[in-house]
């Protein structure tokens, strides 16, 4: 009997570890691959944030544009207050960027 639970306890063992790798894999070791990889062909960006990605600075550059005063004959137009965060990262890092807001594997 002990031999049978021993195997059923190291089973589940292994499979609870198996998924752990994979969890592990999905939300962090795949995205910072995937960060070097594009830092290496030149795309700038924020570094990776687990889990939330971008959405806090995302979501402070939207109130900040709503508290602004919109003037429609400003130069740079409307894009700072429609889309203020890509507008943020668009002056920051250039055309050729990259942003991630969350991760859906």
């Amino acid at each position: 009997m002990d031999a049978v639970t021993n195997t059923v306890a190291i089973s589940c063992a292994i499979v609870v570890v198996l998924y752990a790798w994979k969890i592990i894999n999905i939300l962090w070791v795949r995205p910072k691959k995937l960060e070097k990889l594009l830092r290496n062909q030149g795309f700038k960006g924020n570094k990776y944030k687990f889990l939330f990605g971008d959405m806090k600075e995302f979501a402070m550059s939207f109130q900040q544009s709503r508290t602004k005063h919109l003037d429609i004959n400003d130069e740079d137009g409307v894009l700072p207050y429609v889309v203020a965060f890509n507008h943020q990262h668009l002056q920051k890092f250039g055309k050729l960027r990259r942003f991630r807001m969350t991760y859906k594997p």
